[in-house]
């Protein structure tokens, strides 16, 4: 008699709790998320995650400007599309991207021409950076439209660090972030800011297209790839500083 009390009492246990954890389900499965893409091929990149998201029952909004090239409503229709106005148009966005394209089929960071390469590297930067500061300034700067995300709780922000700022939406919603991956040219974000590992005898510097067995020529190649992106960093990219230092005081 003892024993089948005790059966039925864990049964009854077992039940409840059964229960309890059904009542979290929708908490569980749904999320809000919110993307922060890049244009061209990281789209296809991002797009995938997206939609395996979807399949797992998350809401998803993604931040799109009015110039955008390649990211469209169609592609995705069972997300959300929050479009923000930026002050250059398609043919703006267009043209940088073929110049990045062809500045690397032309003039590939070979020994002879890594010096032209870095050169034109650091005038694309430039222009890059500004129409990069235009899109952030489309969604930071415009308070009703941050008000607005701000009422969609949203859990987490998914963002493609090539595009810069989608950390700095999630920090102003007050939200965590997540990088789509990890890139930038010899690591020097992941090196500085986050701190990575990265003896250059043995990590080979992204777009170095060296691998992690170097020999002795390969490995001064290497030192020397990491200490000319330590410098276009700090030419081109340092003046994010201050914007950051700006946008995190409003």
């Amino acid at each position: 008699m003892a024993s089948a009390l005790t059966t039925a009492a864990a049964v009854k246990v077992s039940f409840l709790i059964i229960i309890f954890q059904l009542t979290l389900v929708g908490n569980v499965f749904g999320g809000n998320v919110l993307i922060w893409p890049t244009e061209a091929s990281h789209w296809l990149n991002i797009k995938i995650i997206i939609q395996k998201m979807i399949e797992r029952e998350h809401n998803v909004t993604i931040l799109v400007s009015t110039a955008a090239l390649f990211i469209q409503p169609q592609d995705v229709p069972a997300a959300k599309f929050e479009l923000y106005p930026v002050p250059f148009g398609k043919d703006d966005l267009d043209s940088l991207i073929k110049d990045i394209i062809m500045l690397w089929l032309r003039n590939r960071p070979t020994t002879l021409t890594f010096y032209q390469f870095y050169k034109e590297l650091g005038k694309l930067t430039k222009k890059a950076n500004v129409l990069n500061k235009q899109m952030c300034d489309g969604v930071l700067a415009n308070q009703e439209f941050l008000a607005q995300l701000q009422k969609s709780h949203f859990h987490v922000l998914l963002s493609d660090p090539v595009t810069i700022c989608g950390d700095l939406v999630a920090l102003k919603l007050g939200i965590p972030f997540v990088y789509t991956l990890r890139f930038t040219p010899a690591s020097t974000v992941e090196r500085h800011c986050g701190m990575i590992p990265a003896p250059p005898s043995y990590v080979p510097a992204v777009l170095s297209e060296l691998t992690d067995r170097m020999s002795f020529g390969e490995r001064i190649k290497n030192i020397v790839s990491y200490h000319i992106q330590d410098y276009v960093f700090q030419q081109y990219w340092g003046e994010w500083d201050s914007y950051y230092s700006h946008i995190l005081d409003m």
